[in-house]
């Protein structure tokens, strides 16, 4: 088996939450009987790199790759859609604004980033309360952040360990 080429399965398409054209983040698709291609003729399960929906998505709503982009890193040229919010270089793998993110275009971008990252850190905060008030939050994990709401943040105690002193290998002397 070859590997899926990358327009297949990673297609533009327009999230149908944000609004936002960009290539998904993550993709759940089938292939085709010789699995060599994506089956187009099954609904694809793409996740936007905006906002962080999932969603599923048809032939019909991938975008045509019209336009080319020029990676700001390493030069290489990527086609993509002239609406392309964002873009991702197959070169070096860097995500970079598309042609398409300017001006308020590009603001409305960053607000939607902005507010699915911190959507996301507060699924944690509130995964972490859970597991702290259940008594199941591992030790490694359970030392509340400033922006839990903790009010003591000083560093806590840290238990001495015993180590073996006699390392000379064992048998009688």
């Amino acid at each position: 088996m070859t590997e899926i080429p990358r327009a297949e399965r990673a297609p533009y398409f327009a999230c149908t939450a944000c609004g936002l054209i960009g290539e998904p983040d993550s993709a759940d698709y089938t292939l085709t009987a010789d699995r060599e291609h994506v089956d187009r003729t099954r609904p694809m399960t793409v996740g936007c790199g905006f906002c962080r929906t999932r969603t599923e998505i048809t032939s019909i709503d991938v975008l045509d790759r019209d336009s080319e982009h020029t990676c700001s890193r390493c030069g290489t040229r990527i086609a993509c859609p002239a609406d392309a919010d964002r873009v991702v270089c197959w070169g070096c793998g860097l995500n970079e604004p598309g042609p398409a993110s300017v001006g308020a275009r590009a603001t409305y971008r960053q607000d939607v980033e902005r507010g699915a990252d911190q959507w996301a850190a507060a699924r944690v905060r509130v995964a972490k309360q859970d597991a702290r008030a259940r008594g199941t939050l591992p030790g490694w994990a359970s030392y509340p952040s400033a922006d839990e709401g903790s009010e003591d943040l000083s560093p806590r105690p840290v238990r001495a360990r015993k180590f073996r002193t006699d390392v000379s290998g064992g048998g009688d002397t």
